[in-house]
């Protein structure tokens, strides 16, 4: 894994970890601040990957609402995996 996924792939997990604990964060939301706090900003691609990546190791999930709008929680493995970096 190169130095900037892992940096994309913690300020995922930091950011969903910030947010209430039954709030799921709009995918819209999600990508605009992970644009402020990376630099230089992740590509819309390089987000998806991660966000695919994380979700595939079960440290994040995902749902979809009725009107087709994508959410993004942390689990508690993605929990656990900050805390131990």
């Amino acid at each position: 894994m190169h130095d900037r996924e892992i940096t994309l792939r913690r300020a995922i997990l930091e950011e969903l970890d910030n947010t209430p604990r039954t709030y799921l964060q709009p995918d819209r939301a999600l990508r605009a601040s992970l644009r402020l706090s990376v630099c230089p900003p992740p590509t819309d691609a390089e987000t998806t990957d991660a966000l695919r990546r994380l979700e595939t190791e079960a440290m994040v999930h995902c749902e979809v609402d009725a009107l087709g709008a994508i959410k993004w929680g942390i689990t508690g493995i993605g929990r656990s995996a900050l805390n131990e970096r």
